[in-house]
């Protein structure tokens, strides 16, 4: 058997390949291309070879493109990976020769993979997240060029006819183009997100799981997606700690002989999930449908900051829909 570690990089990829005693059969950095890949391995036949890179922004095409192939390949999990966190000489060859050990070893922390379909449900969700930052970026920049200039805009949102009002009555033409400029890319994102949107409704009302998520005051096909995707299988989790745990919203534990204290939030968790968590709970405690998760925060504001109190609101969600999920059982308003 062939065990190859792979250090891969946006635009390089540093490989090693070693047998079963660790001698090393081949080593290479490649720019990242199919062709590369395929004369790297063109010695090492699929069904005597295992692979093994890291979970990295650019994992999931060279993961599956590699799959085609008949390869068996395992993610590891960068933060659990210590043997090349923790290293005192930090090279991508070094790196690679790790992988390869670990996978001979079979010590690799591995990462979870989500199916085809689920990445491309996180895709459609994470762009809209994308372009929604944009857009707020864009407003921004509207408001400020209008606030230098004394034009006070009255309008939380700024709605097409509004600007249009506001550029005819503009006299200085440089401030008039560069507004224009702005306005005509704010369109567009509402153009594109108002696409997206439409997608994101079309799959929901068609997906079980999101249809479950959606009984829940306060969430649409959104953010059900959003939980959905970000989940992926629920039966990876244990129990509703986990899935919280993973959502990084349980707060980190130091333990020394008798002494235990609980400190800020874990940082090692799904930024993704945890973001779409806090975002659906702040619809759930604004929505005008009364429900128990309302009612929780209420309470929790006599005691705590705004923000404290969604977070208890998120992590009491997150136990919720980990209970829907498993059991299939919608939202049950109390």
């Amino acid at each position: 058997m062939n065990f190859i570690g792979m250090d891969i990089h946006r635009q390089t990829t540093t490989a090693v390949a070693k047998d079963i005693q660790g001698n090393i059969l081949n080593k290479a950095k490649f720019e990242n291309s199919k062709e590369n890949f395929k004369s790297f391995l063109l010695e090492f036949k699929p069904e005597e070879t295992q692979i093994v890179i890291e979970s990295t922004c650019v994992w999931e095409y060279i993961y599956d493109m590699l799959e085609s192939e008949g390869y068996s390949i395992k993610l590891a999990n960068p933060i659990k990976t210590k043997a090349i966190a923790y290293a005192r000489i930090k090279t991508d060859s070094v790196d690679a020769s790790t992988l390869a050990d670990l996978l001979r070893a079979n010590l690799v922390a591995e990462s979870y993979i989500p199916s085809r379909e689920i990445r491309k449900l996180r895709e459609v969700v994470r762009q809209r997240s994308s372009l929604i930052k944009e857009r707020t970026r864009i407003k921004n920049k509207i408001h400020a060029i209008l606030t230098r200039h004394g034009i006070k805009t009255p309008f939380k949102t700024l709605c097409k006819n509004a600007l249009k009002l506001i550029l005819e009555d503009l006299k200085e033409i440089s401030i008039k183009t560069i507004l224009a400029t702005y306005i005509g890319l704010l369109e567009q994102y509402n153009h594109e997100i108002s696409f997206i949107d439409e997608k994101i409704k079309d799959i929901s009302y068609k997906e079980k799981q999101t249809q479950i998520l959606m009984t829940v005051p306060g969430i649409g096909s959104i953010r059900a997606l959003g939980l959905m995707s970000e989940i992926a299988d629920i039966n990876r989790f244990e129990n509703s700690s986990k899935l919280c745990s993973y959502a990084g919203l349980v707060p980190s534990i130091k333990q020394s002989g008798n002494s235990l204290r609980f400190g800020s939030l874990i940082k090692q968790s799904s930024k993704t999930l945890k973001y779409v968590l806090i975002e659906a709970s702040w619809n759930i405690v604004r929505t005008k449908e009364s429900n128990q998760l309302q009612e929780f925060y209420k309470k929790l504001l006599r005691k705590k900051c705004k923000q404290k109190a969604i977070c208890a609101v998120a992590r009491k969600l997150c136990c919720a829909v980990y209970s829907m999920l498993k059991n299939n059982e919608e939202f049950i308003v109390l």
